[in-house]
């Protein structure tokens, strides 16, 4: 089974005051980000996704930020649901994805399905494969979040982050 978290090494403890030292301009990619992370409850649903248009150089880190922020959230779900009922936990934890289009294309085309059911997807850049998984999952009702430098007209009803300077 493939791995389906592949966050950039570099970027692995990311946090957002950090994203300054990465060349994450400080000004509406800050705000932005923020009153995204803001909104987002423990657990996002599709009403929650987003695209974080601009730069990959600023979107992948902000991203990675925010699978952090969710992540987060997911873990003290499943910490919630183990205190209760370890059966349960096994039954409904929630997990996240985050990878890249081409990772995600390959994991869609060997039959991999978790990207169809996962809590939270991030993905970067996406393709024509990958907007018809959004658009099953916003059917779902899962959140996904993604990276563009353009916009995306597919998604044109999701949240829009400009992060461009």
């Amino acid at each position: 089974m493939m791995k389906l978290v592949r966050i950039p090494r570099h970027l692995l403890h990311l946090e957002l005051d950090d994203l300054s030292e990465l060349g994450v301009p400080e000004n509406a990619a800050h705000a932005e980000l923020r009153a995204l992370l803001a909104d987002l409850p423990l657990v996002p649903n599709a009403s929650h996704s987003a695209v974080l248009r601009g730069p990959a150089s600023v979107t992948l880190p902000c991203l990675v930020v925010l699978a952090r922020r969710v992540g987060q959230g997911l873990r003290e779900h499943n910490l919630a649901l183990a205190a209760d009922d370890r059966a349960r936990l096994h039954a409904e934890r929630l997990k996240l994805i985050f990878l890249d289009a081409s990772a995600l294309e390959e994991v869609l085309a060997a039959g991999d399905e978790r990207a169809f059911h996962e809590a939270a997807l991030f993905a970067t850049e996406p393709t024509a494969g990958v907007l018809a998984l959004l658009a099953k999952r916003h059917t779902a009702g899962l959140a996904s979040f993604v990276t563009s430098t353009t916009p995306v007209a597919a998604l044109a009803h999701w949240r829009q982050l400009s992060l461009a300077d």
